[in-house]
């Protein structure tokens, strides 16, 4: 479960989601430049579009790990909000800055002081601008689970999971009922920690089967809607952040890395365990662990490589989806890493690398 690494024990299994995470954001990506690239109708258009339905849960399960790691804690509030923006402004400013260039350099965008202004502001970063006010309502809710424990948690849950659910059938806000503190990405956070610290009665070999079901279920769902949604309309349409279907998806998805980590512990020389600890023990973890500490960082950076080979080699997104959207994704997601691993080599820049 733990990993030691410079001195500092780590949660292996967060890092794992994490890494993850920036991943299935990036495929979110790639996945939505093949499609729009595709001819309707087309096998490429299929074959990419439930990707998306994957690719939509990298938010949801960074902001389970925040969760999972912030809250329950004791911080003074001051020092908490300055290290937390700090950390998330720091970076973000410097990338934002150079996303107008790309834009301009590959997109063809008109290079004015206005228009850099507004690109500098795009919506490509909504998550950065969500994250930062998500951060002002953390010692809120902090502050409510320490005073309520997983009672607190629970009923906040219980009803951010019904408004997810209204919002999913088109039935939210409900008669003007006022749950609008209950409908956004804070659930998220609430979610991660309940679900890496509740202690369920059942055992973890049967929660790890419950929760492979449960992402199992949801995902076929998501995707059976996105195709769909693809035969229907030619777009691509999905379950996103805030419906019950993408809250489940992500639950089963986080709940079943973690009871896999657990199960996998406790049986030596079991199939599950010499998995684990391929991931854990050998050269894949300085690769996880690596993604893991810079995914902030590739979040920010990835979009300067992606926009220079959807606008300058926008042919290579006509290719099959098959062999060529893997390679897209490694192509941005190494180019992205290693600047990253440059300005950490570099103390100057260190700061402005994502890193955590």
């Amino acid at each position: 479960m733990y990993k030691v690494v410079n001195g500092r024990k780590r949660i292996f299994y967060l890092d794992f989601i994490r890494a993850l995470a920036i991943i299935l954001v990036v495929s979110a990506h790639v996945t939505r430049a093949f499609f729009q690239n595709s001819p309707a109708g087309s096998f490429n258009m299929y074959f990419v579009s439930p990707f998306i339905d994957f690719g939509v849960l990298g938010v949801p399960l960074f902001l389970m790990i925040s969760g999972a790691l912030l809250l329950n804690k004791d911080y003074e509030l001051g020092d908490f909000l300055k290290r937390r923006y700090s950390r998330v402004l720091v970076p973000f400013l410097f990338w934002a800055m150079i996303f107008p260039i790309s834009k301009i350099l590959f997109e063809g965008q008109v290079a004015t002081v206005a228009n850099f202004i507004k690109m500098y502001f795009d919506s490509n970063f909504w998550f950065v601008w969500m994250i930062l006010g998500v951060y002002l309502f953390i010692p809120i809710i902090n502050s409510f689970i320490k005073e309520y424990d997983m009672k607190g948690v629970e009923y906040f849950l219980l009803i951010w999971g019904g408004v997810m659910f209204l919002n999913t059938i088109g039935q939210y806000p409900f008669h003007q009922l006022e749950l609008s503190y209950f409908a956004g990405y804070l659930g998220y956070f609430v979610l991660g920690y309940y679900l890496a610290n509740k202690k369920f009665r059942l055992s973890d070999s049967k929660l790890l089967v419950i929760s492979l079901l449960i992402f199992l279920t949801f995902t076929f769902i998501n995707i059976d809607y996105t195709i769909t949604m693809c035969i229907l309309k030619n777009k691509l349409i999905y379950y996103k952040y805030e419906t019950i279907v993408t809250v489940m998806q992500s639950a089963g998805l986080f709940m079943f890395i973690r009871y896999f980590a657990l199960v996998s512990s406790n049986k030596p020389e079991s199939i599950k365990n010499r998995i684990y600890l391929f991931f854990k023990d050998s050269f894949m973890f300085e690769i996880i662990f690596s993604i893991s500490t810079f995914s902030y960082g590739i979040y920010l950076a990835h979009y300067n490589p992606l926009f220079f080979l959807k606008y300058e080699y926008k042919i290579l997104f006509t290719f099959n989806p098959i062999i060529w959207l893997p390679i897209m994704m490694i192509a941005i997601i190494g180019s992205s890493w290693f600047i990253l691993w440059i300005f950490d080599k570099i103390p100057s820049l260190r700061n402005i690398n994502g890193a955590h």
